[in-house]
């Protein structure tokens, strides 16, 4: 499964308005658990799951990413979440700075590969700063999806 296959429209928010890690996290699977229609005890299991998996090491970049993610038992397939913050947010970057653009990465535990794969993509894309500019000055989530998809 390729990056573009797991994106979808739905699953973009612009502007986050969480200020903290904490925050990110719950926002972003809060999305995710909106358009799934997921209980909220199934949305509390997943933000727990991903922050145990943050603690294990910060999962931001240097360039104002990060990509938090974790493998969630029931998902059929991966999903990614996107959020871009208007400030900066401390996540742990190893520049110290702070994390603008955020993608949120779901994958069942069966199929280690294609979540490997994944991330190197959003890595790989998001290593252009023009590419990053451009993320970052979406003002919704049709900016957003359309740097993908034009």
């Amino acid at each position: 499964m390729a990056l573009l296959d797991s994106i979808s429209k739905n699953l973009i928010k612009v502007p986050l308005s969480s200020m903290d890690k904490d925050g990110i996290i719950r926002e972003l699977v809060s999305v995710y658990a909106s358009e799934e229609g997921l209980s909220e005890a199934k949305e509390k299991e997943i933000v727990s799951i991903v922050e145990e998996r943050e603690q294990l090491g910060s999962t931001a970049m240097e360039n104002g990413l990060a990509i938090p993610h974790a493998k969630i038992d029931g998902l059929d397939k991966v999903a990614v979440v996107i959020g871009i913050s208007r400030l900066p947010v401390q996540f742990g970057s190893p520049d110290g700075k702070g994390t603008s653009v955020f993608f949120l990465v779901l994958a069942p535990p069966d199929n280690p590969s294609e979540h490997i794969q994944i991330l190197s993509s959003i890595a790989k894309a998001c290593s252009s700063q023009l590419f990053m500019r451009m993320l970052l000055s979406s003002k919704t989530k049709d900016d957003v999806y359309n740097l993908f998809f034009e």
